[in-house]
């Protein structure tokens, strides 16, 4: 009995873990839009978001969504003095370094789709690097018991190699952004991958 309440248990906590991955690799990849704001301001989605330290405008939603556009373009798309959100870059100085060669490995063998990812989207933005991890999680709770360890190296794996390279990142965007969603979205990010260490 006490070992199913554990897997119970061990489930419950990678199925939020994915979550977790999933909503911010969203924040992420792209400016927030209408829908995304209202699936935020839903009673349940909301607790979770602001119990994990986001910030939410509760004032004009056109108003926020055009101002939290212009945030996160200036932040990371540009045109100039932008934070490209890129392990390639922070890592290497370059766009579509080695990282690249090494997502693309990833995205192979945990069968990520890569179609649905936003046009012109590189492999190494943090984004998909957040999506990706939740996409092995996700992957955990479906495993045969001698399928668990295997899938949770790969985890193990893929977070060392892709997820401790945006400290730099975190902190110039913390510094730069205008909005306190945008600043708490790093902030939870950057704390999150914190406690997944």
């Amino acid at each position: 009995m006490e070992r199913d309440s554990f897997g119970e248990t061990l489930t419950d906590d990678t199925t939020s873990r994915s979550g977790m991955y999933k909503i911010l690799a969203r924040l992420w990849l792209t400016e927030i839009d209408d829908k995304l704001w209202q699936e935020l301001h839903t009673p349940s989605l909301s607790t979770s978001f602001t119990e994990a330290g986001g910030i939410l405008f509760v004032e004009n939603a056109a108003q926020s969504i055009e101002e939290l556009a212009i945030d996160y373009c200036q932040l990371f798309i540009g045109p100039k003095n932008h934070l490209p959100p890129y392990q390639s870059v922070w890592q290497n100085g370059q766009l579509q370094g080695e990282s690249t060669v090494s997502m693309r490995e990833y995205i192979e063998v945990v069968g990520y789709e890569t179609n649905l990812l936003p046009s012109g989207t590189m492999l190494d933005h943090l984004g998909v690097q957040l999506d990706v991890m939740s996409c092995i999680l996700e992957r955990i709770p479906l495993c045969h018991s001698e399928e668990t360890e295997v899938v949770q190296g790969v985890a193990e794996s893929f977070f060392a190699r892709h997820l401790l390279w945006p400290g730099e990142l975190f902190k110039n965007a913390m510094s730069c952004a205008h909005t306190e969603f945008y600043l708490s979205v790093i902030g939870m990010t950057r704390d999150f991958l914190l406690s997944e260490r």
